[in-house]
């Protein structure tokens, strides 16, 4: 079993924007040294839901504050980027931390950042199928060319990626999916990895959504052994069961909730469904209800190193092998947050090692 931490940039009232930024790479540092496996970066705008807008720019300086620890995306949208720009970007990141990127990708659900970067949202489904194709070709192609609907490039036109990853041409890339088969088939038609959590973990599929993976892989002629795909969980550890619950008590633990019930939807303000989001309706509707049920609605793992452990052994046995998550909730006090990762780091992992 594998164990990262999940860092999106939640900025609370409570603390600094500085104190935000400070705080991940002193999480990184912390990680490295108590044998996790990465820290795992969000990127979103214009909200304090998260304030990574660029995951790549914080990857390449958490590499020049680690020497083991791994570096993951979750995610870069990559409707919202010009995809040689990101295969440039991540091949650099790659390089400057000696191997050590893995970089999830995923097609974005808020209007508000579409709207805001200029892309129209209608297309960030085919956006996000042409950059994927477009990304892994470019890092083993020694003169692109491709013909889409969004970019189109010839040989002739002599453009190379310079430099190529440190982990080519096997750099992992990793897609987000849901519950919906098709970013799940499209992963696999392209021999990549897949992020579950979010809505699978709400859902409590994750575990058949990554065997769904295994059996679309086979039936693609890619082989899914010793591909190991990350989930997400919420994660919370204090000295005792009743501590943990205290702690968290003492917050408004529906601050994110909250906040992603008015911008965290693809939905346009006049309620319009963009192609391929079909399902979010009912990802806005648990929204709604988790706030006014006062509920989160997720199966965290959240208590003392000995509950939550037997709740990793429990997930372990029904086929996970890597979770990452959050170690605390927005408003939560540092110190609470780094205690979290340390009880995890000293008196969890070493029983999964």
């Amino acid at each position: 079993m594998k164990f990262g931490i999940l860092d999106v940039g939640h900025w609370h009232e409570s603390e600094t924007s500085e104190e935000v930024y400070r705080a991940v790479v002193d999480h990184a540092q912390l990680a490295e040294e108590l044998g996790f496996e990465a820290i795992w970066l969000g990127e979103h705008h214009f909200s304090r839901h998260g304030i990574y807008g660029n995951t790549l720019t914080l990857a390449s300086h958490i590499a020049g504050k680690t020497d083991r620890l791994r570096i993951g995306t979750a995610v870069v949208i990559l409707p919202l980027h010009h995809p040689l720009r990101v295969a440039e970007e991540a091949a650099m990141v790659d390089v400057l931390s000696g191997g050590r990127l893995d970089l999830g990708v995923g097609a974005g659900y808020q209007w508000r950042e579409f709207n805001g970067l200029g892309v129209d949202i209608k297309e960030s489904r085919e956006r996000f199928i042409e950059s994927l194709e477009i990304l892994t070709t470019a890092w083993s192609s020694d003169a692109l060319s491709f013909q889409g609907k969004f970019r189109s490039w010839d040989a002739e036109d002599e453009l190379i990626i310079h430099p190529k990853p440190r982990q080519s041409p096997d750099l992992p890339v990793y897609v987000a999916v849901s519950a919906s088969p098709r970013s799940l088939e499209l992963a696999a038609s392209h021999n990549l990895r897949i992020l579950v959590g979010g809505p699978t973990d709400i859902m409590g599929i994750a575990p058949q959504v990554i065997e769904r993976w295994r059996q679309a892989m086979t039936n693609h002629g890619n082989d899914p052994s010793g591909k190991v795909l990350p989930c997400a969980k919420g994660i919370y550890v204090a000295e005792t069961d009743e501590q943990a619950a205290a702690d968290i008590a003492a917050i408004d633990q529906l601050w994110d909730v909250k906040l992603l019930s008015q911008i965290g939807s693809p939905l346009s303000p006049a309620g319009e469904v963009p192609p391929g989001y079909e399902s979010w309706a009912m990802r806005v509707k648990d929204r709604e209800k988790r706030v006014t049920d006062n509920t989160t609605g997720t199966a965290a793992l959240v208590g003392s190193p000995e509950t939550v452990a037997h709740r990793i052994k429990e997930l372990e046995e029904m086929g996970l092998e890597y979770i990452f998550g959050s170690f605390g909730l927005p408003g939560m006090p540092e110190e609470k947050k780094r205690r979290s990762i340390e009880l995890f780091g000293r008196e969890i992992i070493p029983q999964f090692s």
